[in-house]
C-alpha cells in the first residue's frame, strides 16, 4: 500500500526530472542572450557546457552588459597581468555568492573570454558536480585530459579546466574551444 508520502516523492522525482529535461541552455543562433532560467533550477544556474557557457552567457558571444542583463551587477575590476611574455589587460565581473566569474579583455566589446564557475553542485552536461566529483569521475565522463597535475585537469580541445580541492572538483574553467 502505496502511503501519502510515497506518493508525494514520487510526484516530486517526476516532476524534477520533467525539469532537467526541459532545462537545457537556449542560446540563439544569433548570438545575442536570451535572459531566461532555461539551465537553471530555482534560479540557480547548475548547467556548464564545455566550450560554451553557462547561464545563458555564451562564450565569445555574450560580453559584460549581458553577463549584468541575466546576473545583476557584479563586482567589476580592471586588472593588468604579464603572461608568456606579453602583457594583458583584463575586465573581470564577480560574483562571489553565486559561484560565478566572468572574464573580458578590456576592449570596447568586452567580449567574455573565460568563465570560473565555483558554485556548489553545478553540473556539466556529463553530470560532473563541483564539489562532489572526483579527478576520476571528470577523467570517466571526458577522458584523458590535455595536461594532468594533482590540482588539476585540461581539457584543451574542449576549453575547460578542472581544478581540485581536498580530492572534490572545486572550480570549472571555461573558454572558448
Amino acid at each position: 500500500m502505496e502511503t501519502i508520502i510515497h506518493k508525494i516523492a514520487r510526484q516530486y522525482l517526476l516532476v524534477t526530472g520533467a525539469l532537467l529535461l526541459l532545462s537545457y541552455p537556449a542560446f540563439s543562433q544569433s548570438g545575442t542572450v536570451t535572459p531566461t532560467k532555461s539551465d537553471t533550477i530555482m534560479g540557480i544556474p547548475y548547467f556548464i557546457k564545455l566550450g560554451e557557457g553557462t547561464g545563458g552567457v555564451k562564450l565569445g558571444i555574450s560580453n559584460i552588459n549581458d553577463v549584468e542583463k541575466i546576473f545583476g551587477k557584479g563586482k567589476i575590476k580592471i586588472e593588468t597581468t604579464r603572461r608568456l611574455g606579453k602583457v594583458y589587460t583584463e575586465k573581470t565581473v564577480s560574483y562571489k555568492k553565486k559561484g560565478l566569474k566572468f572574464y573580458a579583455l578590456n576592449d570596447s566589446t568586452s567580449r567574455i573570454y573565460c568563465i570560473e564557475v565555483s558554485m556548489a553542485n553545478a553540473r556539466t552536461e556529463r553530470d560532473i558536480l563541483i564539489g562532489v566529483s572526483t579527478q576520476d569521475d571528470v577523467v570517466k565522463a571526458y577522458g584523458d585530459p590535455s595536461l594532468r597535475s594533482p590540482e588539476s585537469l585540461e581539457y584543451d580541445a574542449l576549453g575547460a579546466i578542472f581544478e581540485f580541492s581536498s580530492g572534490k572538483v572545486e572550480k570549472v574553467f571555461l573558454s572558448e574551444k
